[in-house]
This record gives C-alpha cells, sequence and structure tokens, in this order.
C-alpha cells in the first residue's frame, strides 16, 4: 500500500515480489572461479553462519544457513554427527577454522619454554611444543569473539552441566582476584 497526498492508501501497482532461485547466474559465478580468492576466501567459507538438523541419511547435520535437507538446497552436509551434542559443538567451531589464529608457538624455546606468540608478542609460554593446546585456545578465542557460535557450545553441554556453570560463575565472582 502507498499513502497519497491526503493521507489516504491505495493499492500499490507493483506486482508481489517472489523470491529468486538464485542470486548469481553459473556464467558470473564460473568467470569468478578463474579468478584467484582473495585471502578472506578461508574465513568467508567457514564462517556460517551454520544451523543443525535431522539428516535423512541418519544423524544430524551441520549445514549452512540457506542449505537444507527439507527445501532440497544441499546433497551432502559439510559434517555430520549420530549426537545433536556432537552437530552442535561443530556448528560452535567452525567459524573459528577459517580464522588467522591469533596464538603460535614460537619454533625455538627459551629459558622459560616454548613462547606462545599472540600478533607477534610473546603473551606466555609452554614446557612443550604443543600444537594442539595452541588449536584449542584458538578455537576458545574464537569462540569468545562471537556470542552466536558460543550459544550452540551451552545447548550442547545441556541443562545440567549449565547449571553447574552457573553455580560455579557466581563463587568465582566472591573470589579474590589473584
Amino acid at each position: 500500500m502507498s499513502t497519497s497526498k491526503k493521507d489516504s492508501t491505495r493499492p500499490s501497482r507493483r506486482s508481489p515480489r517472489r523470491s529468486p532461485v538464485r542470486v548469481f547466474t553459473p556464467e558470473y559465478l564460473a568467470l569468478l572461479a578463474e579468478r584467484d580468492e582473495p585471502d578472506t576466501a578461508g574465513e568467508a567459507d567457514t564462517a556460517g553462519p551454520w544451523h543443525v538438523e535431522r539428516n535423512p541419511k541418519g544423524g544430524w547435520a551441520v549445514l549452512r544457513q540457506g542449505e537444507s535437507f527439507d527445501k532440497s538446497t544441499v546433497t551432502i552436509a559439510t559434517a555430520t554427527f549420530e549426537r545433536r551434542e556432537a552437530a552442535l559443538l561443530a556448528a560452535a567451531v567452525l567459524p573459528g577454522t577459517g580464522r588467522d589464529p591469533r596464538f603460535r608457538l614460537a619454533s625455538e624455546p627459551d629459558d622459560r619454554g616454548h613462547p606462545i606468540l599472540q600478533d607477534g608478542r610473546i603473551v606466555g609460554h609452554s614446557e612443550y611444543f604443543w600444537e594442539d593446546f595452541i588449536a584449542s585456545l584458538n578455537t576458545l578465542d574464537a569462540l569468545m569473539a562471537s556470542p552466536r557460535d558460543f550459544a550452540f557450545l551451552l545447548d550442547a553441554m545441556g541443562g545440567l552441566a549449565l547449571e553447574h556453570v552457573d553455580k560455579i560463575a557466581v563463587a568465582r565472582l566472591a573470589e579474590p582476584e589473584g
């Protein structure tokens, strides 16, 4: 409806819009495929947003927003798990896998161990050259930066664990910082 100068409404002359099936034509996408991807391509590919739905072949699927087995917009999931909680964890960590890691290990130890670097500065040390430890730090760093992804983690934890988290967090607030 549109409003005239006399504040009355009249029907719009436009026909109702139908949602397009595709935004980009296959020809346009083929042209882009011939070019080098930008530096941000890896992050864009994993950024999501993600969602979890039942996979008709079994289990729980992790899919990009806009993809759905119900709407036949996808034939294979990015990941599939037997348990919903595992799929939620995958949805939570996938966006961080495409980010440049903020934490890195220096290859040569110093007198305190292997330096842990953040943005090129030493922010800590590790006794061992633990690449899995640093990968876990980067995963948690990514979750802290994305409340939406962190919510997947909370959902995967379930109610009982969250009740315990609540009690522990409240008790920690009362502790002096050390």
